[in-house]
């Protein structure tokens, strides 16, 4: 460990307090980042209701849900459990 003693007994040493915030030439791409990751979540919360509209209407049209879970690269179960609606029930 390093320390610091002054040349002169009545030196005095300032040292400066520590940053919480990264410089401004460090913090500007973490901001870039940041604004990309918002964008690639926006995206998928975008991508993931095209899917789940897409199974639905595939589902409506009468697709197992073999089919689907094939296009999904999945198993059926895993596709019926994550994509399935209630049903309004069959009139007799």
């Amino acid at each position: 460990m390093t320390s610091i003693v002054p040349d002169q007994p009545n030196e005095s040493i300032t040292v400066s307090p520590v940053q919480n915030e990264p410089a401004a030439h460090i913090a500007r791409p973490y901001r870039a980042l940041e604004r990309e990751l918002e964008r690639a979540v926006r995206d998928r919360v975008e991508v993931n209701l095209r899917v789940t509209a897409a199974v639905n209407a595939m589902r409506d049209g009468g697709c197992s849900w073999a089919d689907i879970a094939r296009i999904l690269g999945t198993a059926p179960q895993t596709a019926h459990k994550k994509y399935s609606k209630p049903r309004p029930p069959r009139e007799p």
